[in-house]
């Protein structure tokens, strides 16, 4: 018997003798002579052989995967395999006659690249359990880098190979493959397994890389979706004042597109003649106000928040948040009457109005429900909100609109859920709007098309004032004022069986009607110098006038869709304006044309009876107009498609 002989720390030449203790192993299941561990076998060796006890040494099957499964386990492997393969073609380039193959954690042969006839191909299994020992299952099993040679492998069909394998872990430290080199013929050249080591850590350094970098592609896509949900314009500017992203609503704001303004100097777009140092220092904090230049036009802006990120990798970014601010009424006229507005939105002169404005005033200061009554786009969702501001509540507007939900879906948008309520429903639940209008204001617009058996819950709710989320069995205390409001004759629904009559007088405690556009008449040039001045501002326009004629159409025009529809046809109108005067044409065909008003107007508008004629007249028109499309037909009216159908259904259209 010889004893093997040391060449480095990690490989052994075997001068004789292994393969009669191979032989005597596998015959007898004895390594020991006489009580003596037999000179020349490595422990590392003894232990696999222990190991592969069950291993039919002469065997020549190997387990191979079915196709489809390697098909699988390629494609799960797929970024390991494209990486690899570079680095094992450069070590299969060293000389002498080689295979190079990469395994995954089990021992399934991935890839595999070789100078001389003998190759192996994917799906054979190496580990230990199917090969015996062997560089590839051994490595896995020991967790580091090992050599085999000829007699050492535990399978005779491998006694001429001399294999070596290191293993590859991820970020983790997990061993995630392996890459192995073996010679079928003779020897390996010296030093191979630092080779291999070097090539694993070319390959475990790119793997880093690519989930960083994965990580960072993941991070700017949710980034983009975060910024994109901003409600104000957003900015991210570098350290020397380079604007480096940007949401859309900025791009849209400066009316520029994004490869236009990447790498720009942000104080190109600054009224003030300031340092960037300075207006970070000055300027970039939250309620500081500072001027856009767009366009020769200077837009105020607000700053609603910043913030600096800090990086270790590249140099400091700002976020930067900021809105516009709205243009009321009060910036085309200087009138400062008390009743000139209530809020920033809410604009009239008109006795009506005015009177609006004074109820408004005082239902908001107690803490009564309150029952808003209106035409559609008459603006009730303003009034609500004017309540909800002047009564000082120091919770959240909650608007939920009771006819768009389906019916399904409004109990758990009211109630909120528990973890795992309903099939589909989010992990950890969700708060309904009841709690998230805790201590403050819950505005449930188109309440009459609550369904009934949720008006029974609504009752429970605004008497008990607890709410039970779906699938809970706890209820929460809530503090919330309730306010409602219907396009509908609510009392009307109550008389029909249609809404439930202990909820009304519940809801009915303070009543408030918004007028319609057509019984403020006063109010339209009003109101349409208001959205002419909004919209230039919004699509960076000179401010426009309105000539004599346009006014007069818009002010004889008997408005069905009321404010909001008033609103879409001066937006309209700006977006297609080339001068500075709206002029009649610019105006929708059932606005401008004399025959609707002649036909349909005041003479018929006089009487209730007279109105609603006139109503499903213009429908109809429109929709002809239209072609039948109802949602256009909706837009140009001002109002929802909803109601529209449920006009559409009122008139038997």
């Amino acid at each position: 018997m010889h004893v093997a002989t040391r060449r480095d720390s990690s490989e052994y030449v075997v001068k004789g003798g292994i393969d009669k203790i191979w032989r005597n192993y596998v015959k007898t299941g004895i390594l020991f002579d006489q009580g003596v561990q037999p000179h020349g076998v490595r422990s590392l060796i003894v232990n696999s052989w222990k190991r592969c006890q069950s291993v039919d040494p002469v065997n020549y099957e190997r387990f191979v995967l079915p196709e489809k499964s390697l098909e699988t386990r390629l494609a799960i492997n797929q970024k390991l395999i494209s990486i690899a393969v570079p680095i094992m073609q450069d070590i299969c380039s060293i000389g002498g006659k080689t295979c190079i193959l990469l395994c995954d954690s089990e021992g399934y042969v991935l890839d595999s690249i070789s100078n001389c006839s003998y190759t192996i191909p994917p799906g054979i299994n190496c580990s230990e359990e199917y090969l015996g020992t062997n560089a590839i299952g051994t490595a896995l099993v020991e967790g580091g880098p090992v050599e085999i040679g000829g007699f050492e492998h535990y399978k005779s069909l491998m006694h001429s190979f001399n294999c070596a394998a290191v293993p590859i872990r991820n970020p983790q430290g997990e061993i995630i493959g392996l890459i192995d080199i073996t010679n079928p013929y003779s020897k390996l050249p010296s030093g191979v397994i630092k080779i291999l080591k070097l090539g694993v850590q070319v390959i475990e350094h790119q793997l880093r890389w690519e989930k960083e970098h994965d990580k960072r592609i993941e991070a700017q896509a949710v980034f983009g979706v975060l910024k994109e949900s901003v409600e104000n314009c957003m900015l991210i500017i570098d350290s020397w004042g380079k604007i480096t992203d940007a949401n859309q609503k900025f791009f849209n704001l400066v009316g520029k597109k994004k490869d236009a303004l990447i790498g720009v100097d942000f104080q190109e777009f600054l009224k003030e003649d300031n340092s960037y140092l300075q207006l970070k220092r000055d300027i970039f904090a939250p309620k500081k106000e500072f001027y856009l230049q767009v366009n020769s036009i200077s837009l105020p802006c607000k700053v609603v928040r910043q913030e600096v990120i800090e990086t270790s990798s590249e140099p400091n970014k700002t976020i930067l948040i900021f809105n516009t601010a709205k243009y009321t009424a009060h910036t085309v006229s200087n009138d400062t009457s008390q009743h000139k507005r209530f809020t920033e939105e809410i604009i009239g002169e008109a006795k009506k109005w005015r009177k609006l404005i004074e109820r408004v005033k005082k239902t908001a200061v107690v803490s009564s429900n309150v029952l808003i009554e209106g035409e559609s786009g008459t603006g009730k969702e303003l009034i609500a909100k004017a309540i909800h501001l002047e009564s000082g509540r120091t919770g959240s507007f909650v608007p939920i609109n009771c006819g768009a939900i389906p019916k399904e879906l409004i109990e758990s948008e009211l109630f909120g859920y528990e973890d795992g309520a309903f099939t589909g429903a989010k992990k950890g639940g969700k708060a309904g709007k009841f709690e998230m209008a805790n201590e403050g204001t819950l505005f449930l617009d188109e309440i009459g098309e609550m369904p009934q058996e949720m008006q029974v819950r609504l009752l429970r709710i605004l008497q008990d004032r607890r709410v039970t989320p779906v699938g809970g069995t706890k209820s929460k205390p809530v503090n919330v004022r309730v306010l409602a409001a219907t396009n509908r004759n609510l009392w009307q629904e109550v008389l029909k069986g249609e809404f439930r009559e202990d909820l009304f007088y519940r809801l009915n405690v303070i009543r408030i009607s918004v007028p319609p556009l057509r019984e403020r008449r006063d109010d339209i040039p009003l109101l349409a110098m208001h959205f002419v001045k909004k919209y230039c501002y919004q699509f960076q326009k000179p401010v426009m006038k309105i000539d004599d004629e346009a006014m007069n159409v818009l002010y004889n025009y008997p408005w069905p869709g009321n404010v909001r529809e008033l609103s879409n046809i001066i937006e309209n109108a700006v977006v297609f304006t080339e001068g500075n005067v709206i002029a009649a044409d610019l105006l929708p065909i059932h606005i401008i044309e004399p025959m609707h008003i002649k036909e349909y107007g005041p003479s018929h508008s006089s009487t209730d009876q007279g109105l609603k004629d006139y109503e499903r007249d213009i429908i109809i028109k429109t929709l002809d107009l239209n072609k039948g499309n109802v949602s256009k037909t909706a837009r140009d009216l001002g109002i929802a498609r909803n109601t529209l159908y449920r006009k559409m259904k009122k008139f038997g259209l």
